[in-house]
């Protein structure tokens, strides 16, 4: 995928990074938005429901989520470039390093988003709040705050 022109403030760097890590996807996730441009630039936990789906044997891992208000969803953003080191963001505020910003743009597309779950439907969560494009790779869950009694 061909990336976007930079601004005249941004950098971005031709460096590789080193491979001393492997991730496994557990799953994906289903949303409404199928285009980065359409993507919330922030979860609602009023938002649209989204599902997130957990593929075999995984899904034998969310027993007792179902106690929970809220989970993080780490996901995995493979549609980011990765080699952007200093960005303009839209929103204003002049150049920053991506380390300064929750921009999805990083070395390491990894993304969390404490996201309030509505239901468990077997191997989907239906939650609110993601802000991820249909299809986007699943990293991890973890129960979030507010515990229900």
């Amino acid at each position: 995928m061909p990336h976007k022109p930079l601004k005249p403030t941004e950098r971005a760097t031709e460096a590789a990074l080193p491979a001393d890590a492997t991730l496994g996807f557990i799953g994906h996730v289903e949303t409404p938005w199928r285009h980065l441009s359409d993507c919330p630039k922030q979860g609602n936990p009023d938002g649209p429901d989204c599902a997130v789906v957990l593929t075999p044997p995984w899904d034998q891992a969310l027993a007792g989520i179902d106690r929970f208000d809220f989970v993080e969803v780490y996901l995995w953003f493979h549609l980011a470039r990765r080699d952007l080191l200093v960005i303009d963001p839209s929103h204003g505020g002049g150049p920053r390093g991506v380390f300064a910003l929750r921009a999805p743009v990083r070395p390491n597309p990894i993304a969390v988003s404490t996201v309030r779950l509505v239901r468990v439907e077997g191997a989907r969560l239906i939650v609110r709040g993601l802000e991820a494009v249909t299809g986007t790779p699943l990293l991890d869950l973890k129960p979030g705050r507010c515990p229900m009694s």
